[in-house]
């Protein structure tokens, strides 16, 4: 053999030699509490996993005291086998509480879902001693589960879970009723002599909203709104009590308040340029202001679309290539589309009064908001009353050919979101077929969809507002 190739050799089996003692060394050194406590830390970790802590309290915390006593006498250095038991003991503790957690989650779902409602509405800060009287039963329960009584166990967990819920209720009527109660109590004796009618109507929305809450504790919106509705109304009684005093204490003359109860709606007016006169009270120049606010409104929405209408010019004249009078004709052809889009959008507006509908310009689109058209509570019929504006309906539909038409249905946020949405949609459908049984219209060319309450487009929070979004919209889709 070569001296080259007996070096070659020499120096393999000195690195495999330093490999293998590397190898050993760390082996030494890692630390063999690793290996001792893998199982029962590996059980551990399930248990924390599957919250066995409260599913399963009494076998959780007695393999968590092995567990500690076990790591505790391994740090001293004390009899090994005697630590090898606890921890043995503190594996199986946490293998039954995983166990014993997958039984509660399977026999008591019902109980667990009331628990985990409860803790969403903050029954522990809302409703502290209820709280805590429905998990001292709900513990009985787990400990029964403990001890191997299934049946017995199933029993109290009824128990724990009528607590639950009951203490959920308890919550949400304390988030949102218990400041307005707490005002009544304070305020009502003295309010009830000088403004019974504001006290009166506060203490009538505060029993409805809590009947409403009562009912069906999972639709809160209309609950929460009438809840507020009485928070104000209070708040309107203390304010209303207070100016009595003032009034009382300055003996102000009758005439002295009329006129200072006109400086509100004068200050309105002037900011709109307008002369408010009340010698016939305060109505006319009221109905003058929302007259002029409602023109100002559709002006804006006109002043949009114009905008909108420019816009499309302009790009219509940045994009074109060519000459330039095939760009002024291509602007030429686009203008006189505009006119006449504008020109059917005008008669359609003109023919609905402002009570009856709100048309206004999406684009190309055409929106008729028909407020006017109401239907019983709860139901999708169309009275006759309504017929005739349903005719101007088919009347503007009738300007444009061949266009496609969609009558989408919407409700307030009042009331269960599944009722609502069908409430919607049977309402749409209504109109729809009146539509196709009265003019002739291809059954192709419209759709009927309900939206429920996910398209508002006022506040739900107050009466004008609600009774914008119940709304029938007639949208007309023109062919460009």
């Amino acid at each position: 053999m070569s001296a080259h190739r007996f070096n070659e050799k020499m120096f393999f089996i000195a690195f495999l030699s330093i490999l293998l003692f590397s190898s050993i060394v760390l082996f030494a050194q890692q630390d063999p509490r690793i290996l001792l406590f893998q199982k029962a830390d590996e059980a551990m970790q399930e248990a924390k996993e599957v919250q066995a802590n409260l599913y399963s309290p009494t076998f959780y915390q007695e393999g968590q005291k092995s567990y500690e006593q076990a790591d505790e006498d391994y740090k001293k250095n004390k009899n090994l086998e005697a630590i090898r038991n606890k921890i043995k003991d503190a594996e199986a503790s946490f293998l039954k509480a995983v166990e014993t957690t997958k039984l509660a989650q399977i026999h008591f779902e019902d109980c667990i879902n009331a628990r985990n409602d409860a803790l969403e509405a903050e029954a522990p800060r809302l409703r502290q001693d209820d709280w805590e009287n429905a998990e001292l039963a709900f513990n009985h329960t787990l400990r029964t589960l403990e001890e191997g009584s299934v049946e017995k166990a199933k029993a109290r967990a009824g128990k724990a879970e009528q607590l639950y819920r009951a203490v959920e209720l308890e919550a949400i009527k304390a988030n949102y009723l218990d400041e307005t109660k707490v005002l009544l109590k304070e305020k009502a004796k003295e309010l009830k002599k000088d403004v019974p009618i504001t006290l009166q109507r506060a203490q009538d929305l505060l029993a409805k909203a809590e009947k409403m809450l009562v009912e069906n504790r999972y639709d809160t919106d209309e609950a929460r709104q009438l809840a507020q509705e009485a928070k104000y109304e209070v708040q309107h009684a203390i304010y209303l009590f207070e100016s009595i005093q003032k009034i009382e204490e300055t003996k102000k003359s009758y005439e002295n308040i009329l006129l200072e109860s006109e400086l509100p709606i004068k200050r309105i007016a002037d900011q709109l340029d307008m002369n408010a006169r009340f010698n016939q009270g305060a109505d006319v120049p009221t109905l003058s202001i929302i007259e002029a606010v409602q023109k100002m409104q559709k002006e804006t929405a006109n002043l949009k679309q114009d905008l909108k209408d420019k816009e499309e010019q302009v790009i219509v004249l940045e994009s074109q290539l060519g000459d330039l009078k095939s760009k002024e004709a291509t602007l030429s052809m686009v203008m006189e589309q505009q006119k006449i889009a504008k020109d059917k959008y005008q008669k359609v507006e003109q023919s609905f009064t402002e009570e009856e509908a709100q048309v206004t310009r999406i684009g190309d689109q055409v929106v008729i908001r028909l407020y006017g058209l109401s239907f019983p509570v709860g139901q999708a019929i169309i009275k006759p009353e309504y017929f005739g504006l349903l005719g101007k309906v088919i009347k503007a539909i009738e300007l444009y050919d061949d266009c496609g038409i969609a009558v989408e249905g919407h409700t307030d946020s009042w009331g269960g979101d599944k009722a609502n949405q069908t409430l919607s949609t049977e309402r749409a459908e209504a109109v729809r077929e009146y539509l196709l049984s009265t003019a002739s219209i291809d059954s192709a060319r419209i759709t009927a969809v309900g939206y429920g309450e996910t398209k508002p487009i006022a506040s739900n929070e107050t009466t004008e507002g609600r009774r914008k979004n119940r709304r029938i919209e007639v949208v007309i889709h023109p062919k460009k």
